[in-house]
């Protein structure tokens, strides 16, 4: 995961306010929980991006040679991965 909890947590609360100062949110539930939920959410994304990652790099692992006899750019490979499996799977990135 590229950022702390601390970190989203902070992104969550700038988010969460902009939008009540903006009027653009109204609570059923306490402000408290809307933002612990969010935190949850975003953290889950994160690990999910986490786990794709991962994959990716074990895909590539097993192409190591093709890509080295190929030259082809490791970076720009695993984003074409990364992008494939995420719409294969339905993953926002």
């Amino acid at each position: 995961m590229r950022l702390t909890k601390e970190q989203v947590e902070k992104i969550t609360r700038t988010i969460l306010d902009k939008l009540k100062d903006k009027e653009l949110i109204e609570f059923k539930a306490s402000e408290a929980k809307v933002h612990e939920r969010m935190v949850e959410v975003f953290l889950t994304d994160l690990r999910a991006e986490d786990t794709l990652d991962r994959e990716v790099e074990e895909i590539l692992k097993g192409h190591s040679g093709e890509i080295d006899s190929q030259r082809l750019d490791y970076r720009k490979m695993f984003n074409i991965v990364k992008g494939k499996l995420a719409r294969e799977r339905g993953i926002i990135i």
